[in-house]
């Protein structure tokens, strides 16, 4: 960097000078711009240091942004196993109760038709006793039982 000077010419560190000295008016903006350079210099590693710890923030923010996707997707893949488990078990159960629903109609259809085997042997018995019943003559008065007394005692001979 080449910064003229009335008189001088400034490269990079160092100063080459034409006049054998400077007066004190260019040597005061000298001085001024030495600070100049100085303050800027200081701005400089500050913004660097800002520059840094903000990159840092940045990799810390990217981090976490990564660990936040990648609890979401396994969050995500652990909820669609939990679902398809769920799923699967339900399944199951409706299985199960569809066999069990179907064992207990067929239980049930079988206990219909001994009941209704029961009800057509015990007509058919209660017929058949009406038969006997109907067999059997009526007594009349002239028929009439008369009950006899028997002893048990021994009768001496």
């Amino acid at each position: 960097m080449e910064v003229q000077l009335p008189g001088r010419n400034y490269q990079g560190r160092g100063v080459v000078s034409a006049n054998p000295g400077p007066d004190g008016e260019q040597r005061a903006q000298i001085e001024a711009l030495k600070a100049e350079v100085a303050r800027a210099r200081v701005e400089l590693q500050r913004a660097q240091a800002d520059l840094t710890e903000l990159q840092k923030k940045l990799k810390e923010y990217q981090e976490k942004e990564r660990q936040i996707a990648e609890v979401m997707i396994l969050a995500q893949i652990s909820a669609q196993r939990t679902e398809a488990e769920a799923r699967a078990r339900a399944e199951i159960l409706i299985q199960e109760a569809d066999e069990e629903l179907r064992r207990r109609n067929q239980e049930l259809e079988l206990l219909r038709l001994k009941a209704q085997r029961f009800k057509k042997d015990l007509y058919t018995r209660i017929d058949l006793y009406r038969a006997s019943l109907d067999q059997i003559p009526d007594i009349s008065e002239e028929f009439t039982f008369t009950p006899t007394l028997i002893s048990r005692e021994k009768k001496p001979v």
